[in-house]
């Protein structure tokens, strides 16, 4: 939500990152018989925003290394390289979150379809499990076993939002107390998951140009199971 970190911040995500490394298993295809809900709404972004946010000429000079994950190969977070295309490009997309008193949340539902903008360009999307602050997007054509995105919606009910909140969230005086902005009305985080770039190398980002959309984090889906998987998570949401 904000960076650079102060120190009792960055003091709050070495302690989330300590409480959610730990491995989560279980690929799995989506059962059989599961309905699908009608499409959602999509997130549609001029494609100048969407070029600002581009990971083909990425640079790991620019990168960040994620705290805590010690592997011969990096894993590493693309937000410093993104936020620098963007600062260079005038800063396409900014906006200043303000707070609307009491309003109700249009949320995701689990099982609806969407297009979401990427680093890549737009991909779809299925709302494969949400809670009242978070809904996680995977790409249509992978999918997580239903213990994976239980444990993932725990970890983040009952460490990572509420600590990262404590430490960058806002009363933004529309009945949510303490919390992130909220643009897109739908008082979720939107945490998605997708093909970056394999294994190590991305593990994620926040792309800035994309925030006068919606709230939304990205993880590489060959990474999100793995021991580190949630750090990456809870890393991104700060920015």
């Amino acid at each position: 939500m904000s960076e650079p970190c102060s120190n009792r911040g960055l003091t709050s995500l070495l302690l989330v990152s300590l409480m959610v490394l730990a491995p989560l298993t279980g690929f799995a295809a989506a059962s059989p018989g599961e309905e699908t809900a009608e499409p959602s709404r999509d997130v549609a972004l001029p494609s100048h925003l969407i070029e600002v946010a581009s990971l083909d000429d990425f640079t790991e000079d620019l990168a960040r290394p994620y705290l805590l994950i010690d592997e011969s190969e990096p894993v590493m977070s693309a937000t410093p390289y993104l936020r620098q295309q963007w600062v260079e490009a005038d800063r396409p997309g900014l906006v200043q979150a303000t707070g609307t008193s009491g309003r109700a949340c249009t949320q995701h539902v689990q099982g609806d379809t969407l297009n979401v903008p990427t680093s890549g360009g737009s991909i779809s999307v299925t709302v494969a499990k949400t809670t009242g602050s978070v809904a996680f997007l995977v790409q249509t054509g992978r999918t997580l076993s239903s213990t994976v995105l239980q444990n993932l919606a725990s970890t983040w009910d009952q460490t990572i939002y509420p600590t990262l909140t404590t430490y960058y969230g806002k009363d933004y005086g529309d009945g949510r107390g303490i919390a992130p902005p909220d643009v897109d009305n739908n008082c979720q985080v939107q945490v998605i998951i997708y093909d970056i770039d394999g294994q190590y190398n991305i593990g994620g980002y926040f792309a800035p140009s994309f925030a006068s959309q919606g709230e939304m984090v990205f993880v590489d889906y060959a990474d999100v199971t793995l021991t580190w998987g949630r750090s990456i998570i809870a890393h991104e949401l700060q920015h």
